[in-house]
């Protein structure tokens, strides 16, 4: 049985070489090659691909070989591995990077790519506690760290409860304390949740979220080269 997290991220820039692309596409299940193939732009299609690719060797190293082949999903959409549905996973991307997590606990995941100034962003879809704090840091390349620190475990909440966007980010408040504990708050404070990032210092943000209350729940972050599932 999974008993560890386990977050796969990896860089995609390696599928804007089309050999490369369709000697991946081959190799993950016929559904998940359908929807790749759906997307009208190429970065929609590497993203696709490589969410895929992530999935597919999580199930494998947690010993669910073939798990991946057969999505199910709940009534939001969120997805679960029908012939597994005590473990749980979550997909996302952003520009060239992907990101999966498998868990025994209900997860959310998140990976946003660092743009620039989204202060307008964060006034009209964050609470006032929250616009303030990334306002407290003095330069704006700070200032956009911390919007994407945010927006990141926003995103992760909204998919682990499996209501998406239909939970609208500023129904909720995040702090972040001065030792980077960070606590959620929903009509009350939600212990349950347990949030956790991740840094590679490589202009994205990394995020996700587990419903459970401990903090020491095992966890482990691989960094996946792509090169090496070929």
């Amino acid at each position: 049985m999974l008993e560890t997290t386990r977050i796969y991220i990896a860089d995609i820039s390696i599928l804007k070489d089309a050999s490369v692309f369709e000697s991946f596409l081959k190799k993950i299940p016929e559904y998940r090659q359908k929807k790749t193939r759906s997307f009208k732009f190429d970065k929609g299609k590497m993203q696709s691909l490589g969410v895929g690719l992530l999935l597919q060797l999580a199930c494998k190293e947690a010993g669910l070989d073939g798990a991946d082949e057969h999505i199910a999903y709940g009534e939001n959409g969120k997805p679960f591995l029908e012939d597994f549905p005590d473990v749980q996973f979550n997909l996302s991307h952003s520009g060239e990077r992907v990101m999966a997590v498998i868990s025994p606990f209900e997860v959310g995941c998140d990976v946003e790519i660092i743009k620039g100034d989204r202060g307008r962003l964060a006034e009209r879809f964050f609470k006032p506690e929250e616009s303030a704090w990334i306002k407290s840091f003095e330069s704006l390349p700070a200032q956009s760290e911390a919007f994407y620190r945010l927006w990141t475990l926003k995103e992760c909440y909204m998919k682990v409860t499996g209501r998406g966007m239909s939970l609208m980010p500023d129904m909720f408040a995040l702090s972040v304390d001065e030792n980077e504990n960070i606590s959620l708050y929903h009509d009350e404070k939600r212990p349950e949740y347990t949030f956790r990032e991740i840094d590679l210092h490589d202009g994205y943000r990394y995020a996700y979220c587990i419903k459970n209350n401990s903090e020491n729940a095992p966890q482990e972050v691989r960094c996946i080269d792509l090169k090496n599932l070929l």
